[in-house]
């Protein structure tokens, strides 16, 4: 696994941080931390990958309780992806479940475009 960004341990609870990570299988997982919690956004392109769900999971949960120390990763879907529903079930068997809206910061909301899915790590 790969983190280009951030590079540190822990994050203050009232910064954001941006970061990619590559995981294993090299596809590319975007997002930021917000208050203790991991937002990783799926979009079409990742969800038209041939990515191994489950192993990409893993390296983002990981990094979210051990590096990061969060207390949850929300999964931000993109609501045109093609099989939606499949995604959705797929991120209820590993344990996510669906959020209204997982947190507001700097005034902002998360928009309507996506879906959202959190877990506790």
């Amino acid at each position: 696994m790969r983190v280009a960004y951030p590079r540190h341990r822990g994050i203050p609870a009232t910064q954001t941080e941006f970061f990619k990570l590559v995981d294993f299988e090299n596809n590319v997982w975007m997002g930021a931390v917000v208050d203790r919690t991991m937002l990783i956004y799926f979009d079409k392109e990742m969800a038209n990958s041939r990515m191994d769900l489950k192993s990409g999971l893993v390296a983002v949960m990981d990094l979210a309780s051990e590096l990061l120390e969060c207390e949850r990763v929300v999964i931000c879907i993109d609501r045109m992806i093609m099989k939606l529903h499949n995604l959705v079930n797929t991120f209820y068997w590993v344990g996510f479940d669906l959020v209204k809206c997982p947190l507001e910061f700097n005034g902002g909301q998360l928009s309507d475009a996506w879906i959202a899915m959190e877990i506790e790590v």
